[in-house]
């Protein structure tokens, strides 16, 4: 059940307006848990019993963790409680890459190992990083444990964000679950996130679809221009899709009573890697920094360990993203700009002679969307194809959709009346025009509704 289908929003207006009628915020939780089970077995029911004993494991640990005990055994149970998390995920997510590799690099081996036919839960990323955060944050004593089962239950299987993020912390979610209520003003700023999130999605990113997935499953007979037209196509189809989700969630939450964390500010003005991770998948990059690189040592430990940090860091974030290497890839790529960026401003000399922030904006954003062809491509020959179709001078077919073109120009047009301050196509919450696009978006919507709906691009995730 995808969130821009109408048997969801079917099922969320029934949902909101039972919270509307019920008094008690005990059985309005309750609701929203049975409802959040039901949303996640709609894609599979058999996957239930993993993020029950996901929640159960949690829960009991984190009561043990934080309880009277010695350092050495906090440590053990923090241990244990990442162990099974990431014992699952990786069971999922990367078995078969590591038992492919293995038989590639060592074919003679015979460990007696075999590929199985997996079909990957989703969302075991999202609720295992969630879960993961928990643990720690009792450990390090940033929050308390969690005292309600059911409050718990609640927090690991939020359906808005359940399948592909925010990845909420459990210090901003747990506690509104004592005071979150559904008000005219939630309702209305829910929505208007909703509504974005959906044009977004449906007129935007699902239409440049089509034209990048034609491209990069024939990418060997099209020109130069094609396929720079085609990259760029990518890198605001996956923005589009991405922010268009997590607005959506957000909106959805924010109807219910519930303040999720950004995820998205405009990260194609970024004036570097470093200024990009600021920006995009915010509660993504925010949760790498706190849950890995710091604890890996940061900054703190001198430029090479920093170097070396970015670079694993960077690259667990591609391998997190998918078993292939073209992520692992992607994630390296990363680190070693972050790495560039990190010891160009570390350089008096260079720090003196800083680029304009618009040519660093210009240059981020190439930088950027030639990584995207790492991620997108389904294999490294690929990838290398699309790079020398790029830079050199091939014949072939040109192919342009006027969409395409359009809304590529929009985008640029777009970001620059943003930067220059003039935001009213953010559509802000307190002006009178605000309802009335609102109205027009949803009208485009319905227009344009699908027949057959895209999945989300970060459901594989």
């Amino acid at each position: 059940m995808l969130l821009t289908e109408p048997g969801f929003i079917i099922f969320f207006i029934l949902l909101l307006s039972v919270l509307a009628i019920v008094k008690s915020r005990k059985l309005k939780k309750t609701i929203i848990l049975i409802a959040s089970y039901y949303f996640y077995s709609c894609w599979d029911y058999r996957f239930l019993a993993l993020i029950i004993f996901s929640t159960l494991s949690g829960y009991f640990i984190g009561k043990l963790i934080e309880s009277d005990r010695t350092l050495t055994v906090k440590k053990l149970l923090l241990f244990i409680s990442v162990f099974i998390n990431l014992s699952m995920l990786g069971f999922f997510r990367y078995y078969n890459f590591f038992v492919s590799s293995i038989s590639e690099i060592f074919p003679a081996t015979n460990m007696g190992m075999n590929a199985i036919n997996l079909i990957v839960p989703l969302g075991v990323s999202f609720y295992t990083f969630r879960l993961i955060s928990y643990s720690v944050d009792i450990y390090r004593g940033s929050i308390a444990a969690c005292r309600n089962i059911f409050d718990f239950a609640l927090y690991v299987s939020f359906f808005p964000v359940i399948i592909s993020g925010p990845i909420t912390r459990a210090s901003n979610f747990i506690p509104q679950l004592n005071s979150f209520s559904i008000s005219r003003s939630n309702l209305y700023a829910g929505f208007r996130l909703f509504i974005i999130g959906l044009f977004l999605k449906i007129v935007i990113a699902d239409r440049l679809t089509s034209y990048v997935n034609y491209y990069f499953s024939n990418y060997d007979v099209f020109s130069t221009i094609t396929a720079w037209l085609a990259v760029l196509s990518y890198s605001l189809q996956i923005y589009y899709d991405f922010a268009g989700y997590s607005n959506m969630a957000i909106g959805l939450a924010l109807m219910m009573g519930f303040k999720i964390e950004a995820n998205f500010n405009f990260p194609y003005l970024a004036t570097s890697v470093s200024d990009f991770w600021k920006r995009w998948h915010i509660t993504l990059s925010t949760w790498i920094k706190d849950y890995i690189y710091i604890p890996l040592g940061g900054s703190r430990k001198g430029k090479r360990r920093v170097y070396i940090n970015l670079l694993m860091t960077m690259t667990l974030c591609g391998l997190w993203h998918g078993a292939a290497l073209t992520f692992i890839l992607w994630g390296f790529c990363h680190g070693l700009f972050l790495v560039i960026h990190h010891a160009w401003r570390s350089s008096s000399n260079n720090a003196r002679r800083s680029l304009s922030p618009s040519i660093a904006c210009l240059f981020t954003f190439i930088v950027i969307t030639l990584g995207w062809v790492l991620f997108r491509s389904d294999n490294l020959f690929q990838a290398l194809a699309i790079f020398n179709n790029l830079f050199s001078i091939k014949g072939g077919i040109t192919w342009y959709q006027p969409f395409v073109v359009f809304v590529l120009l929009l985008s640029f047009a777009a970001h620059l009346l943003y930067n220059l301050n003039f935001r009213f196509f953010t559509l802000p919450l307190n002006t009178k025009y605000t309802t009335v696009v609102l109205f027009c978006l949803m009208w485009i919507i319905i227009v344009f509704y699908p027949k057959e709906f895209q999945p989300f691009v970060y459901l594989q995730f």
